[in-house]
């Protein structure tokens, strides 16, 4: 009797202890944290604008992350690498856009070596010219009569300071990020001659005619002066008394007697050089399969009385155009007594035989083949740098290895 009551004890002894093991194992920690990551702003819909500073805000979390890559149009802007805690990143970054067109932004969770755990969707945005600075570029493009009294020539009486010096009168500031950019001129048409960088200061020597962009201290630019834009910087100081500077000629000839100048309708800002879809910012990547059937190597229809339409899947990154064509060829290997297929018997047939373009950087395509044989599916693919290549792949109808 005593022996069973002993092994009662024993048994109630090790059912306590796994029950406080299970109560412990969450607290160590349990299950490994799923990886995530997401952006929640800028969205697609955002009204950006150039020249104007937007805070990329969002979240990535997951067991091992150790930091977290910022990236805009494929190429690393920052890297947050303090969690809010544990595993947990909050990604608040400033980013000013510094041209007009289409631009990605994407977050990457890394290990402590780097390599990518988990990247979140790419968010694309387009940026618009800013009002201040088309208006601004229009003006300057098309100069109107002014009294000799309402353009005040700036020149400097005695040596420049360096931007990093203390300067007397008023003075300007990186407002948010770490640098604004300097321009020849007061509008982003003109060259930029450099940066004014966080932690450093310029003296503001005069203004534009509507107070938009400052002219500025700039020992790199000529004469030692350079522009920014006012909604990049911060202002200390009296700026009432100051005058408006002449800004200097446009990169490009303008006209210069008026009734010329009316002939010609300026262009705000200058138009994007290319037409490049916002998924060719993206690095390289590609994928092409059929579905619902697919395999590795050879995609098999018709066989044993299965269905003979399926749809081609393909999504393509880092691409400007893609075309698709279909043609007939003799079975190799296993496929070798399998005739060339009958491009007659493809339904849609605006792709055999010749090139149709397709949807970047995704889509679908269904096709019902009938005539048994081998077929030869190919995607043509330019690549955003010009360069080509194809993504092929076999199809066959009614056809099984030596059969």
């Amino acid at each position: 009797m005593n022996r069973f009551r002993s092994k009662a004890r024993a048994a109630q002894a090790l059912a306590v202890a796994m029950a406080l093991l299970l109560l412990v194992l969450p607290a160590c920690g349990g299950a490994p944290a799923a990886l995530s990551a997401s952006i929640s702003a800028p969205d697609a819909a955002s009204a950006l604008q150039v020249s104007q500073a937007v805070t990329i805000t969002g979240k990535a979390s997951g067991s091992g992350m150790k930091a977290v890559d910022v990236y805009v149009d494929g190429v690393k802007f920052a890297t947050v690498d303090k969690p809010a805690q544990n595993n947990d990143f909050v990604i608040s970054v400033p980013w000013t856009p510094d041209k007009v067109g289409a631009h990605v932004i994407q977050l990457k969770g890394l290990n402590d070596k780097g390599e990518v755990l988990v990247a979140s969707d790419a968010v694309f945005v387009t940026v618009q010219a800013s009002a201040a600075a088309a208006a601004q570029t229009q003006a300057t493009a098309a100069p109107t009569a002014a009294p000799a009294t309402a353009t005040v020539a700036i020149t400097p009486t005695v040596s420049q300071p360096a931007a990093t010096a203390t300067p007397q009168g008023p003075t300007a500031s990186v407002k948010e990020g770490d640098f604004v950019n300097v321009r020849k001129g007061p509008a982003i048409a003109y060259d930029k001659v450099g940066t004014l960088d966080r932690g450093q200061t310029a003296a503001i020597r005069g203004k534009n005619s509507d107070g938009t962009w400052w002219q500025i201290t700039f020992p790199a630019g000529p004469d030692g002066l350079g522009w920014v834009f006012g909604n990049l910087v911060t202002v200390v100081g009296d700026t009432s008394q100051l005058a408006v500077a002449s800004a200097p000629p446009l990169p490009k000839a303008v006209p210069t007697d008026a009734s010329a100048a009316t002939a010609v309708a300026p262009t705000a800002v200058p138009a994007p050089t290319s037409s490049l879809p916002p998924s060719a910012l993206l690095p390289y990547s590609q994928v092409m399969r059929f579905s619902p059937r697919d395999t590795i190597g050879d995609v098999p229809l018709g066989y044993q009385g299965e269905g003979k339409t399926t749809s081609l899947v393909w999504e393509v990154n880092g691409a400007k155009s893609l075309e698709l064509e279909i043609t007939a060829v003799a079975g190799s290997g296993i496929f070798a007594q399998c005739p060339a297929g009958n491009l007659s018997t493809i339904t849609p047939n605006d792709a055999a035989g010749k090139r149709i373009p397709l949807t970047v950087p995704s889509g679908q395509y269904q096709v019902n083949i009938d005539g048994k044989g081998y077929y030869l599916f190919t995607i043509y693919v330019v690549r955003a740098d010009g360069s080509t290549t194809t993504i092929p792949r076999n199809v066959i109808v009614d056809c099984y290895k030596t059969q």
